[in-house]
């Protein structure tokens, strides 16, 4: 039967993984609304257009223009986010650990890795900015030669972020980006606090955790569900040696979209406390 503490422990991991879920989808919202706000300037420009060849390098640079501050301002939100993430992944350390009972101060991390991944995250932002202008002046280009009606090239602009178009599928992976970005920071501040826990926590390892908020759950995520390593020694997932769900080093088909928590784990947490206790 669990301990109070161990009850306490678990309260506080459940109640961890909530919350970043919870700001995970409020970082993927804010995308959302920035893009819907893009597609509603490209489709007023869209519909005043005067489809005569002369006009269409000035379209062409005001769509550009339009996605170019579209990926600025996702820039700077993704890079806050991170910041964020970063902090809770330190605090999916060490908030379960202070309820068990173990209140030692764990030596600070390096943050190079953090803004190695805002770095990356920056590239793909920019990236998804100018594809999606390329792709929209495409569009343009093909209705002022005559391949395509005004009215097909609004389609292909799309009403709304929900209909069959190119800023359908821009959101998409504007929020693939987001979700799994924010989420391997976490994972990355995480795994590196547990490694300097463990230095001063004999025998403090890491569980991994399907989470109950996936959207599409894996079958081998689900099945690493439990698995319990040292700090510093890889999962099994999926035939995979994975550090932490969304490791760099895992492939794309096993890290993408994964939903997935790893959290402290000790073989003997009243050991550990007790061996606190009388290094007091």
């Amino acid at each position: 039967m669990a301990s109070a503490k161990e009850k306490a422990f678990q309260k506080k991991v459940k109640s961890l993984i909530k919350k970043a879920d919870s700001m995970e989808n409020a970082a993927v919202k804010r995308t959302i609304k920035l893009l819907a706000a893009a597609r509603k300037e490209v489709a007023a420009t869209v519909a005043i257009t005067e489809w005569e060849a002369f006009n269409l390098p000035e379209l062409k640079a005001s769509i550009e223009r339009t996605m170019g501050e579209f990926g600025a301002k996702y820039n700077v939100d993704l890079r806050d986010a991170q910041r964020e993430f970063w902090e809770h992944g330190i605090q999916m350390v060490d908030a379960p650990i202070r309820e068990i009972g173990i209140y030692k101060v764990i030596p600070e991390i390096d943050m190079t890795a953090l803004g190695i991944m805002q770095d990356f995250s920056t590239d793909l932002v920019v990236g998804l900015g100018k594809d999606a202008g390329r792709k929209i002046n495409q569009e343009i280009s093909m209705g002022i030669i005559g391949k395509k009606s005004p009215f097909e090239v609004m389609q292909a602009v799309g009403r709304n972020l929900k209909d069959k178009s190119i800023f359908k599928s821009i959101a998409a992976r504007a929020e693939t980006i987001t979700r799994n970005e924010t989420g391997r920071v976490l994972e990355m501040a995480s795994q590196a606090r547990r490694e300097r826990a463990a230095e001063i926590i004999p025998g403090l390892g890491k569980e991994w955790k399907h989470s109950p908020f996936a959207k599409v759950p894996r079958p081998s995520h689900q099945a690493a569900d439990g698995q319990k390593r040292k700090a510093d020694e890889d999962f099994n997932v999926g035939g995979e040696e994975l550090s932490f769900p969304r490791d760099p080093k895992g492939s794309a088909k096993n890290t993408i979209n994964c939903s997935c928590y790893t959290i402290p784990w000790h073989p003997n947490w009243d050991a550990a406390v007790e061996e606190q206790q009388e290094a007091a």
